[in-house]
């Protein structure tokens, strides 16, 4: 009630409708009493609900079904057909959700949702993707590609945004009002959380952390079309791209040969494991990357202050535990 704001006879009528009518939760016996009557514990009905996650990749879609309590009950994965374009990902996409409907733990449950993480610009007004770099889509409709084929809501948001808002519910941010969730990989961006809510700017393109300029008079050209990015200095595809780079310069290299001497197959996991070994050229690459890493992570600890100390937090989502009403 603390949190929700609403009367106590309010409370009581939403819980008992979520018992009978919508069988989400149960009661799960009495509470430690603060001074008054002993409170009811309320607990997700995870033996007869669930909802879809699928985290969509440019190298692979990867699917889960879960419980209510984010416990996965099976996994999909398969590969993402970026060059075939957006309706064939799509394709993909639908396959991965049809193929997690049909295992026998969702066939002894109500599917609720399905969720999805994607790289790009999403507006929050429109509900559209304007722009992804990654995949190269313009004004795209994730949802209205989706309903057509299932009949639960579709919501997604930034990929990025979502795990930040996966780590304040469930992982490290659990003790924290304010942080930013950093994601380096393919790409790059930040999640920002203020005040426990996710912070989307005024159309819900905020966070492209990746695309703040660190060299302005840079060679390297972002797929966003502007150079000197520090997604295009640092991100796995900018690694794969110093890399490369330096062996065209004449540079010697452990990557010549893992590459089959074609420089265009040079990944960053080739690079990884290349400075694991000792390759001079490959650790060089990734000094470099981190140190473009490091001074965007400083701006954004000058940008937002964020606490250095978790905060003591009363009341915190307890997807795992029992609530009290």
């Amino acid at each position: 009630m603390e949190e929700s704001g609403l009367s106590a006879p309010t409370v009581t009528r939403v819980v008992e409708s979520l018992i009978r009518e919508e069988a989400l939760v149960r009661e799960a016996g009495m509470g430690n009493s603060k001074g008054g009557r002993r409170p009811t514990l309320i607990q997700l009905r995870n033996d007869a609900n669930a909802v879809v996650g699928v985290d969509l990749g440019t190298t692979a879609i990867r699917g889960i079904l879960a419980d209510l309590s984010a416990g996965i009950l099976a996994e999909v994965e398969t590969y993402t057909p970026v060059e075939a374009g957006f309706g064939k990902v799509m394709e993909s996409v639908a396959t991965v959700v049809d193929r997690l409907l049909s295992t026998e733990p969702a066939k002894k449950k109500r599917i609720h949702g399905i969720g999805m993480a994607v790289a790009g610009l999403i507006n929050n007004k429109s509900k559209v993707v304007e722009f992804s770099p990654d995949f190269g889509w313009e004004n795209v409709n994730i949802r209205q590609a989706l309903n057509s084929r299932f009949d639960v809501p579709v919501i997604f948001d930034n990929v990025t945004r979502v795990m930040a808002m996966g780590e304040l519910w469930n992982g490290k941010g659990r003790g924290y009002r304010d942080f930013v969730c950093v994601n380096v990989g393919y790409g790059i961006g930040a999640g920002i959380v203020s005040n426990r809510q996710p912070f989307h700017g005024a159309e819900g393109l905020a966070g492209e952390f990746g695309h703040i300029t660190l060299e302005k008079d840079s060679p390297i050209q972002c797929k966003c079309g502007n150079y000197g990015c520090l997604e295009a200095l640092a991100s796995g595809r900018g690694i794969a791209l110093a890399a490369q780079r330096a062996l065209e310069s004449g540079r010697e290299s452990v990557l010549r040969s893992a590459c089959e001497w074609d420089l265009s197959l040079v990944t960053a996991k080739m690079v990884s494991r290349a400075a694991e070994a000792g390759d001079e050229l490959a650790h060089e690459v990734f000094i470099r990357a981190a140190g473009y890493v490091g001074i965007g992570i400083a701006t954004l600890i000058n940008l937002f202050n964020p606490p250095s100390q978790r905060a003591q937090l009363q009341h915190q989502p307890a997807w795992h535990g029992l609530r009290e009403h």
